[in-house]
């Protein structure tokens, strides 16, 4: 009669594995944070942007963070345009 786990593995196997990817995520993700907040408390000085017609007086973290979202959504976008290409070529 054995106690615990098999040595083959078993159904804690996967659990294992998605509690150590887990960790890992929350270690990436509290390391990100800890840089956020260094490079927040780093660029606080103030910047003129100008952008074709635009202008704004703002932090420097402020304009990269505004940078960064504009970013992600313009590579979303093509995504999703480039998958909707290909799938209509895929049905065609």
């Amino acid at each position: 009669m054995a106690i615990g786990p098999e040595p083959g593995g078993g159904a804690d196997q996967p659990r294992a594995g998605v509690d150590k990817r887990r960790a890992m995520r929350l270690a990436v993700a509290g390391i990100a944070v800890v840089l956020a907040v260094v490079f927040i408390a780093q660029n606080g000085d103030t910047v003129e942007l100008t952008f074709l017609v635009f202008e704004v007086t703002t932090r420097v973290w402020v304009g990269m963070l505004v940078t960064l979202v504009l970013g992600a959504l313009l590579g979303q976008a093509a995504e999703a345009l480039w998958t909707r290409r290909r799938r209509r070529r895929a049905e065609a």
